[in-house]
């Protein structure tokens, strides 16, 4: 039986990916998560929102798979905020002191782009929630897959399973694109890839950036 290896002995470190639906989130996550597994690393864990904790999955399933369900904005936000905070404290930051690394399928941008919107007021929310509750924690590395949301739409439709966001006008993606971009030049450690890069290019260019950020 081979040896684990484990980088980052340093400190542990959140990654985060982030993205609107059909931008290729899941492929680049799947193929890096292959990778460390061929390279028999130790210390990279995965996990994704609403999720990482069973709370977490419950709430995933009433947000994602019921259209039925509509709640306001504020409603979602106080969800997932609640989610993100037992995601944080029962999952996160125990590996981050464990010196882990965890590579989370979205997190905090992904609430600010999907439900605030150009609201002042619910980004105001969200802000009190990140200083108050997760005392202005952030990931070290964001990368961001940036996609015109024309393509990443016609990508939903060739989707087997879709979710009750997959389903939103053009026009609310493209108003999530530009939160997300907003976001992206406000903070550097948001790294932006075009999403549609050719699938292998585009992980070669991820994978180095990563394996880069966790032996710093």
């Amino acid at each position: 039986m081979l040896n684990r290896k484990k980088v980052n002995k340093g400190k542990g470190k959140l990654i985060t990916f982030e993205g609107i639906d059909g931008s290729g989130k899941s492929t680049q996550i799947r193929k890096i998560k292959n990778y460390f597994l061929k390279k028999n690393i130790k210390n990279i864990y995965f996990t994704r929102e609403p999720g990482g904790t069973s709370f977490g999955d419950l709430a995933r399933k009433l947000l994602l798979n019921n259209s039925r369900i509509s709640p306001a904005n504020e409603t979602q936000i106080l969800l997932l905020t609640a989610c993100r905070f037992e995601h944080y404290k029962n999952f996160i930051d125990p590996h981050i002191k464990k010196k882990n690394i965890v590579i989370s399928d979205r997190f905090e941008d992904s609430t600010y782009a999907y439900q605030c919107g150009k609201d002042k007021k619910l980004e105001k929310l969200l802000n009190y929630f990140n200083v108050n509750l997760f005392e202005k924690f952030r990931p070290d590395l964001t990368i961001l897959l940036d996609i015109k949301p024309e393509i990443a739409l016609k990508r939903l439709k060739n989707r087997k399973k879709n979710n009750h966001y997959d389903n939103k006008a053009l026009a609310f993606y493209k108003s999530v694109r530009k939160q997300y971009k907003k976001l992206a030049l406000n903070n550097k450690r948001i790294k932006m890839f075009d999403g549609s890069e050719c699938q292998n290019i585009l992980f070669d260019k991820i994978k180095n950036l990563l394996l880069n950020e966790i032996n710093k």
